[in-house]
């Protein structure tokens, strides 16, 4: 069995033997990491000796998989965290964040090279805080970054070294191109860089972390940068530019003709990506693309924007509408290519922008279609104003077709039909009443007596937005609703939905008989609030306040309220002032209360606060354990007293 010892500096790196004698020796235990490592020569005689550069380990002898495993992590990371963080002062977060960055070259160099790098920083005037804002300058080779440093000091007319400090994660060969650029041309302000801040107003920081991820500008001619630049700042806006720096490797040419091409088109602002988008996404209006009749298709992001900010504008121009209601309409109708022709012909229909906006679905329809449900309407007897039925231009073609024959084929009262019937007899807007209608179609294939009759039992005795909101019960014939209206009358007296008409019997008796189980424990005092005064004893300011902080405690049934603060005022002994406090327990489980307050007693605990029973299972299970946990430690101090 091949043995070998492991130096005591963790800088050592270990190089394995090579050959398919030792592979076939080491096979069944060698992981993948020793694959990796190199092994210094042990002839020295320094083996057993700590430098003082390194982690105290112990000679160990790499005989099992284990020993193996633990004689490679020879750098621990707690302890490198902790050489670094005593060399910078950073936070915890900082560490970290530097940590990760180089994990990667962790697995393969000696962690030592951080540290060494960070001290050669430091001694080059580098701050704390350039090490952490780029942390992975740290993974470069200390030969290949001092290197850098002194290429960087090089600079022509540089005022601080700090100003260049992003330019270290770039090519060495690359940097040593860019300097000597630097020093061979005649720059205003010394150099590009310096240049680029005189002329945008930026932070040099912000101008140098770009630079360096677009630094190919650097290598442009003098005279295409400077003409670029002047181009783009002239017409877009200093930051984007800067955040761009590759469109200045563009032809100038190039860029005058897209700039220029731009101003036909309805932009608020030019951005840089309209420089690098294909030209033929820009030499093609999209009204040309529109023309087509098919959707667009679109190669990247960038053009699709493009295409959303022209379409935009149209509809903001056709219907005088804000950007937020043009966004809207782009995004409901997903910018199909039938958009604007669809709101062009609803316009010239006599259709108002405000139908419009409330039915967006119908303009996602093709334009053929929506011109065949306009001709359909257009042909109905009895309309009105076309506004008052545009949103059944949402269903389908024969479907608008069909309604319209169904109601050209009836008569009914003042000319109108079963739109403008409901629409009288309610109060409520033609148009939304054709808009629900459009959502209930059986609405217009009820027999027109049984429409009639309900829809005059429905209106005398409930609200009529309730009734429009919930129109299935008019599919029971007028008797049965005439017999639930009635029983539901007789108990609840004017307060009537129409779900009592639809819903099974079993739910209507169990609804009534809680009614009359309210009105029972109410007696002459009609609301919950007056309840509420009587019951605790409190003024009406203190009841209001009650319901101003819990609304939802009008909905809860009165028997409920009842048990509840009858088992906290008799059994439990709390005040009405303690309930006012915490008014959330009168919709609490009562079932739940109970146990709580039982586990709660079994504990020695009577809480002052009814909070605590209202809280989450979660919250109370917490509030258990630091109760327990805080009585454990009281006790040993009692017992010692």
């Amino acid at each position: 069995m091949l043995k070998f010892v492991l130096p005591v500096h963790r800088c050592a790196i270990a190089l394995l033997p090579k050959g398919p004698a030792f592979r076939s020796s080491t096979q069944q235990y060698q992981p993948r990491t020793v694959q990796r490592l190199r092994f210094l020569s042990t002839d020295n005689g320094n083996n057993n000796q700590n430098r003082g550069d390194d982690l105290p380990m112990s000679v160990v002898s790499l005989s099992s998989k284990s020993s193996i495993i633990d004689s490679t992590a020879i750098w621990k990371k707690d302890e490198l965290l902790s050489r670094i963080n005593e060399l910078i002062s950073c936070k915890w977060e900082d560490l970290l964040h530097i940590y990760k960055a180089n994990r990667r070259t962790l697995r393969a160099l000696p962690p030592k090279m951080i540290t060494d790098n960070i001290q050669l920083l430091l001694s080059r005037g580098i701050p704390d805080r350039f090490i952490v804002e780029y942390p992975k300058i740290l993974s470069v080779r200390t030969d290949e970054l001092t290197v850098k440093l002194d290429l960087l000091s090089q600079f022509k007319g540089l005022k601080d070294i700090n100003h260049l400090v992003p330019l270290l994660k770039i090519k060495q060969n690359v940097l040593k191109q860019v300097v000597q650029i630097s020093l061979d041309e005649d720059v205003e302000h010394g150099n590009r860089l310096y240049l680029l801040q005189a002329k945008t107003g930026l932070d040099i920081d912000i101008i140098s972390r770009y630079l360096s991820s677009n630094i190919r500008v650097y290598k442009l001619s003098l005279s295409k940068f400077l003409t670029n630049l002047d181009y783009c700042l002239e017409h877009m806006e200093p930051m984007d530019v800067i955040r761009h720096l590759s469109i200045l490797a563009h032809a100038t040419a190039s860029i005058a003709e897209r700039l220029q091409m731009l101003k036909s088109f309805p932009l608020q602002k030019v951005k840089p990506w309209m420089i690098r988008t294909p030209k033929a996404a820009l030499e093609k209006t999209f009204d040309e693309v529109l023309s087509k009749g098919i959707e667009p298709l679109f190669e990247n992001s960038l053009s699709e924007t493009f295409f959303e900010n022209h379409v935009k504008t149209k509809v903001i121009a056709l219907l005088n509408c804000s950007n937020r209601e043009a966004k809207k309409i782009f995004d409901v109708c997903k910018g199909t290519v039938s958009l604007l022709d669809n709101i062009e012909a609803l316009l010239e229909n006599g259709v108002h922008k405000k139908a419009i906006l409330k039915d967006l679905a119908m303009l996602t329809a093709k334009h053929e279609e929506l011109i065949s449900k306009l001709n359909s309407l257009a042909r109905l007897k009895t309309v009105r104003d076309l506004n008052d039925v545009i949103p059944l231009c949402v269903l389908k073609p024969l479907q608008v077709l069909k309604i319209v024959h169904k109601m050209n084929s009836e008569l009914f009262p003042n000319n109108g039909n079963r739109i403008y019937h409901f629409a009288d007899h309610t109060g409520i807007p033609a148009a939304d009443v054709a808009r629900q209608f459009a959502r209930r179609t059986f609405m217009f294939n009820i027999p027109k007596d049984g429409f009639i009759e309900n829809l005059e039992q429905f209106t005398a005795n409930m609200n009529s937005e309730d009734v429009l909101a919930d129109l299935w019960a008019f599919k029971y014939s007028p008797a049965i609703v005439a017999e639930r209206i009635a029983r539901a009358k007789a108990v609840r007296g004017k307060k009537l939905m129409p779900w009592m008409v639809r819903c099974p019997d079993i739910i209507l008796e169990k609804s009534l008989e809680l009614t009359k189980q309210n009105r029972a424990l109410l007696g002459d005092h009609g609301t919950i609030l007056e309840y509420l005064q009587k019951r605790l004893g409190l003024d009406e300011e203190v009841a209001n306040s009650i319901i101003i902080k819990v609304p939802s405690v009008q909905n809860v049934r009165m028997t409920k309220i009842k048990s509840v603060i009858d088992y906290l005022l008799n059994e439990l002994n709390y005040s009405p002032y303690d309930i006012a406090l915490n008014p959330r327990i009168l919709m609490h489980s009562l079932e739940t209360t109970k146990r709580r307050m039982e586990q709660l007693r079994q504990l020695g605990c009577r809480p002052r606060s009814l909070v605590i029973v209202c809280k989450s299972q979660r919250q109370y299970n917490q509030f258990m354990d630091d109760w327990i946990a805080t009585k454990a430690k009281q006790q040993p101090s009692f017992g010692a007293s």
